[in-house]
């Protein structure tokens, strides 16, 4: 059973800044695909905040030559969008792999970063397109870079009273983008291990290659030491082969060995080589 708790639903993005600047022991809830399972394995809250009808937080826009998408913009409404399927594939991909069908319509992309889950499957292709955040309180607003935004496992920088409303990314025209996971079934379970990748090259040559690993180590994250050392490199089975291995090392100097990496590691390997090899 749930936990007792008042249900606030404002209709506007200030009122819905009001409350939480007000109210003691508060949370905010969107699709509820996360608050709910925490609620019913014994979290608790005196308060919650339904920010889903909220208008100033849905929508998928440009704005100044970048996508911003709105906070409660769900996972399938970005699953079928050709705006960002033309402009950032690799997030299109992966929102249309997360969870359910009932998940993907319930679910949003801010509620996803905002759990803060290392297997989080938009986590990755955002680091990718260098995503930053629009986050709001009463007493003001500032924007963050995810990569900073995510601190640890299932916690992030939000301070109380705030709440993010946006997620901005720029598109990649002349990248060929993807994303690919592995869970332990082929949908409705959480990703295993994860890869997304934007790749520029010509004339047989990296032009700027873009990595970002999921679920292999406590945070998603970018191995920049790779993108630097495949930067203007030969496309060859000689530098594809550093860089991956490039990549195993960073994830154990991250994490250490682990029992899972017996699979993981070798997965992980086949699925940045496809990458770079497209």
């Amino acid at each position: 059973m749930l936990p007792e708790f008042a249900s606030i639903n404002p209709e506007t993005k200030e009122e819905a800044l009001a409350y939480l600047a007000c109210l003691e022991d508060v949370r905010v809830i969107a699709g509820g695909t996360d608050l709910l399972v925490d609620l019913k394995r014994g979290g608790s809250c005196s308060n919650v905040v339904d920010v889903m009808n909220v208008a100033g937080l849905k929508g998928l826009s440009v704005a100044g030559g970048d996508i911003v998408i709105g906070s409660t913009v769900t996972h399938a409404a970005l699953s079928r969008s050709t705006l960002l399927s033309d402009a950032a594939r690799s997030l299109s991909v992966a929102c249309g792999w997360i969870g359910s069908p009932q998940i993907r319509n319930m679910g949003t992309i801010g509620g996803n970063l905002v759990n803060a889950s290392p297997a989080a499957d938009s986590i990755p292709p955002l680091l990718v397109h260098d995503a930053v955040l629009s986050i709001e309180s009463k007493a003001g607003g500032r924007e963050e870079a995810l990569e900073d935004f995510i601190v640890a496992p299932y916690e992030t920088s939000l301070k109380p009273g705030e709440l993010l409303t946006s997620v901005h990314i720029k598109g990649l025209p002349g990248y060929r983008e993807g994303y690919r996971r592995i869970a332990k079934r082929a949908a409705w379970a959480i990703s295993r291990l994860s890869v997304a990748w934007a790749v520029r090259e010509a004339d047989g040559r990296f032009i700027d290659v873009r990595l970002a690993i999921g679920s292999c180590t406590p945070m998603p994250f970018r191995p920049r030491n790779v993108e630097g050392f495949l930067r203007g490199k030969e496309k060859d089975d000689s530098t594809i082969g550093k860089a991956v291995a490039m990549v195993i090392g960073e994830i154990r100097r991250i994490t250490g060995d682990r029992p899972s990496f017996v699979y993981k590691l070798p997965v992980v390997k086949d699925l940045v080589q496809k990458a770079l090899r497209d």
